[in-house]
Parts: structure tokens; C-alpha cells; sequence
């Protein structure tokens, strides 16, 4: 039987020594400052990317083409092996629909999913599919095993303002919040591949703490793989990962950044846990 590559968008956020530990491939949307144009993950780091959004530099952001995408494709197919393409939500870029034209331009087996999900959400099914890659399972076996965590991956994040979400168009349901008031932090999840809001907190402090005990009530008892991320506020990641560390059942749990694309739209405060149940 053929290996299988995994490949993922550049939003699954994960540093580099992940993607060459688990042997994930992946293709950078682009982040741009004016006509300044740099690769997700390749060419600009978190620091210097949430550096500039605070001195004021306003980013966009842009997918990766088919082209670009089938040439990866076409280089991890070349000598039989079957690729499953993980990409973020849909609804927040048209990545997926990108890399789903891709495949009709190579010749080797291409198997693209819609993730639903963004940052480490993309980034934990990325490396939980090459586990099972690398202990022999199928396409079909590694496609069910993605299509089981998809509806069980949560994604809890605290912004200081939803400025940034407003003015890329992801808002999703959370145009609800707009307007707070001072020190109100919007506390937002992701269903279904949208941003919707969960509720409003006052200060950061307390949002921290709302998220862990949002968790703790869906998990229960059980385990979890889980993520704690940040955007530019390391002392507040850490604080994040003591309260998880303290008070979830993780069988695993990872210190991330939120990359430059996704940050772009999250804004450089974002703070944030992605967990899944065993």
C-alpha cells in the first residue's frame, strides 16, 4: 500500500519543528503590508508580524493558488504516495476551493478536506493524520479518522477588539458584540467552520479563567489534546497554559502561536485554547 503525505494551508499555525517532526508538508497564504508581500510561516515570524500590526501597519491577507497547491501535490505524489490535503474553514478563505482545483491538475491521488476549523484546530488534525500515516493506515482510514475530529475540535478565543474581524469580513455571528464597552472582551468559539460569539467578559483576567472553565465543563473528566495559544502576549499564554495544565486532563498539550495570516484578522492581543476529546 502507497504511504500517505498529509499537507496543510499555512494557518495550521504550527512551528516549524512540528511540521518537520510529523513530516507535514505545507503550502503559505500570504500576508501583505501594502505592497510588501510575505509568505505565511516562511517569510515573516509572529514577532515581527504582530510588531508592525501594533506600530499601526494594517495587513492583508491572500490565498494560495491551484498552482501552488499542485505543485506540492505533484511532488509528493511522484513516486505513488496519496496525499490528504487539510485546510482551514471555507468559510474564511477560499484556500479550500484553491487546493480542491489542484487536484484535477495532477496526476497522483489528491484527497482534500474542509477542516471547518483555523490555527492549531487545522494544525492538531495535521499531526493526529500523520500518526496514523506513519503506523500504515489507508487514505480511507485516515479520511475517517479527520472526519471524526472535525465536529469535536473546539476552538475558545479571547480578543481585545473585534476590529480586525469586522474589517477582513470573519465576523461571523459575533457582529453581535460590537460596540462593547470599555474592558469588555469578546469571548468567541468557532462552529462549523464560522465565528460565532460565546459571551461577553470583563477584562482579560476573567476571560482567561472563562475559557478554562468552558473547557473543563465539555471535557469532563476526559482527556484531551489541546493547544494554548497566543498572538503577541507571551505572559498571558503562560498563564493560559498553567490554568489548563492545573485543571484539563491533557494528554498532550502544545504552546503555539496564532500566525501572521490568522492574526491579521484576530489582531495582535488574541489569546486562545483548541482541544479535542479522546
Amino acid at each position: 500500500m502507497p504511504p500517505v503525505r498529509i499537507v496543510t494551508d499555512s494557518t495550521a499555525d504550527l512551528p516549524e519543528a512540528l511540521y518537520q517532526q510529523f513530516g507535514i508538508s505545507r503550502v503559505p497564504l500570504k500576508v501583505l503590508f501594502g505592497p510588501e508581500i510575505y509568505r505565511d510561516g516562511f517569510d515573516i515570524t509572529p514577532e515581527q508580524f504582530y510588531k508592525r500590526l501594533r506600530q499601526g501597519n494594517l495587513a492583508s491577507t491572500s490565498q494560495p493558488s491551484p498552482g501552488e497547491f499542485a505543485q506540492v501535490f505533484e511532488t509528493l505524489t511522484a513516486d505513488g504516495s496519496r496525499v490528504i490535503c487539510l485546510t482551514l474553514s471555507n468559510q474564511f478563505s477560499g484556500t479550500y476551493q484553491s487546493a480542491r482545483l489542484a487536484t484535477n491538475m495532477v496526476k497522483g491521488e489528491v484527497e482534500v478536506i474542509d477542516t471547518q476549523s483555523a490555527s492549531w484546530g487545522v494544525g492538531l488534525m495535521a499531526m493526529a493524520a500523520s500518526r496514523a500515516a506513519s503506523e500504515g493506515k489507508s487514505c480511507v482510514e485516515i479520511k475517517a479518522l479527520i472526519e471524526g475530529l472535525i465536529p469535536k475540535m473546539k476552538i475558545l478565543f479571547l480578543v481585545d477588539s473585534l476590529q480586525y474581524l469586522e474589517r477582513g469580513g470573519r465576523i461571523g455571528k459575533a457582529q453581535a458584540f460590537l460596540g462593547s464597552l470599555l474592558n469588555i472582551k469578546p469571548l468567541l468559539g468557532v462552529r462549523d467552520g464560522i465565528v460565532y460569539p460565546y459571551e461577553k467578559v470583563r477584562g482579560k483576567n476573567k476571560g482567561l479563567e472563562r475559557m478554562i472553565q468552558i473547557a473543563a465543563q465539555d471535557a469532563g473528566n476526559a482527556e484531551i489534546v489541546c493547544a494554548v495559544l497566543g498572538g503577541s502576549d507571551p505572559e498571558t499564554r503562560e498563564t493560559l497554559h498553567q490554568k489548563a495544565m492545573e485543571r484539563l486532563n491533557c494528554r498532550e498539550i502544545w504552546l503555539g502561536d496564532v500566525g501572521p495570516v490568522i492574526g491579521s484578522h484576530v489582531g495582535p492581543g488574541v489569546s486562545g485554547i483548541i482541544y479535542y476529546t479522546l
